[in-house]
């Protein structure tokens, strides 16, 4: 994205789609990459054509309370353990690689990098696997009942100091990091806030895996908090902080950043707050008009993140015909990269975008995409079948196999300069001499995935 694009001036329009401007593959590509990490070749087949609305809605549209892989992670307790932290890993890189609602994955990441809480100190795997189901369960929900389930989660009772906020003795350590992190931001609250705050939050602690709330240890006097006075428990407690005029706008600035641009305007970020007020603090909904606005699908938006580790890896995947990557290669893959999941490196979470790029992980990045298109070694339990692939879509010639795949990894939007590199690649031996491209077993193994190499180096494939 250039940095002389602007947003345009009917942002928060609907993007409805026209036959001079049909809902293409460069829109599915973004709002697959955004908020699915990746589509696949059948995804961008099923979509192209349709309208925003549609798409957006078969994203969100899935029953938190209804998850098909539920009941087939009970199957397989026992041989795995969610007592181990790597198993726990393992069974998120399994659910973002096959759950058939990724965005359900993609939410409960974006807040797990809000609420950042680390396994290096809770030291029970269980509860970390609890905590990102917390995400799942009510991601799209209301932030209100979130808020408050998240200040009643062990693992937060844990990272935060909570289990230990007794009458009396209260620790500060969540009533400060719930204002500056989750819900406010630094400037809009007193240090009294947060002293009185963490006597509004005192009483809980755990009993064993479970979260316990003991009536001896609740501070039950009166408290001042942003200038209102009572006996405030935690519930009330969360209600005051999401009456600061502070707080809709920490949110709706939260979402912007995370799925539409790296810095919102001002203007953007209030008018999506007067959208989580007009919703009382329903996400889904919010976050539907965001991805079916113009704003979203402009050009000002459109290439303006950087990828995460997980998004480089589940998307470079999920693309990939057939192939089957083991969990522990896409883990392993994402920590060397900078993004180790379930380990944040702060209470501030990851900070994203430039931080993911150095001399370092730009050979990780390519390094990886290297993996994903020989699949030697243990780390595939299934490699793509390429020759297949190419025969079910009739793809014969160089062209359509680059116009394929640059289709499906870069939405087709690619340099000409950068075209013609592919074009030579794919037209040259070994030493580089000019050599007329033809489909054998030994191209296919050699200059197609030598293309897929490519491609995923390319600067654009890093861009989500």
């Amino acid at each position: 994205m250039s940095d002389s694009v602007t947003p345009p001036s009917d942002a928060y329009s609907e993007f409805v789609p026209t036959e001079s401007e049909p809902f293409s593959v460069r829109h599915v590509g973004h709002l697959y990459r955004r908020m699915a990490f990746g589509a696949t070749p059948e995804d961008l087949d099923r979509f192209v054509g349709k309208s925003p609305a549609e798409t957006v809605d078969q994203l969100l549209g899935y029953d938190p309370d209804d998850d098909p892989l539920d009941a087939q992670l009970q199957q397989i307790i026992g041989l795995i353990s969610l007592n181990r932290i790597e198993n726990v890993q393992d069974w998120w890189f399994f659910r973002m690689m096959n759950s058939p609602r990724p965005a359900q994955e993609r939410v409960a990441l974006f807040w797990h990098n809000h609420f950042a809480t680390s396994a290096g100190k809770v030291d029970q795997p269980i509860l970390m696997h609890n905590q990102i189901e917390l995400f799942r369960k009510r991601g799209l929900g209301s932030f209100r009942e979130l808020l408050v389930a998240v200040t009643r989660d062990p693992a937060m009772l844990i990272w935060l100091d909570g289990r230990y906020n007794r009458k009396g003795k209260p620790n500060e350590n969540y009533g400060r990091e719930v204002m500056e992190l989750f819900t406010l931001g630094i400037g809009n609250y007193t240090e009294n806030d947060v002293k009185q705050l963490a006597r509004a939050f005192t009483g809980w602690s755990l009993k064993g895996t479970e979260a316990s709330f003991d009536p001896k240890q609740f501070d039950d006097g009166s408290k001042e908090i942003f200038g209102q006075h009572g006996t405030f428990n935690d519930e009330q407690a969360v209600g005051l902080l999401l009456t600061q005029p502070a707080a809709p706008r920490f949110i709706a600035r939260s979402l912007l950043k995370e799925f539409v641009h790296p810095h919102p305007t001002e203007e953007q970020v209030n008018h999506y707050a007067g959208l989580v007020v007009a919703h009382d603090w329903e996400i889904k909904p919010v976050l539907q008009e965001m991805l079916t606005s113009r704003l979203f699908y402009s050009e000002w938006a459109y290439r303006a993140k950087i990828k995460s580790p997980v998004d480089i890896v589940i998307g470079g995947a999920k693309g990939l015909p057939g192939a089957k990557p083991t969990t522990s290669f896409l883990r392993d893959a994402t920590a060397k990269m900078g993004q180790n999941l379930l380990y944040p490196p702060t209470v501030k979470g990851w900070d994203g975008e430039e931080s993911w790029i150095n001399a370092n992980t730009v050979l990780l990045r390519f390094n990886f995409g290297l993996a994903l298109a020989e699949q030697r070694g243990q780390d595939f339990a299934a490699r793509a079948d390429l020759d297949a692939w190419l025969k079910k879509h009739d793809l014969k010639s160089a062209d359509d196999i680059i116009n394929h795949f640059t289709r499906l990894y870069l939405d087709g939007r690619i340099s000409g300069e950068a075209n013609a590199k592919l074009q030579q690649y794919v037209a040259n031996d070994p030493s580089k001499k000019p050599k007329p491209f033809e489909l054998t077993p030994i191209s296919v193994s050699t200059k197609i995935r030598g293309i897929l190499h490519l491609i995923m180096s390319m600067p654009e494939f890093q861009l989500a």
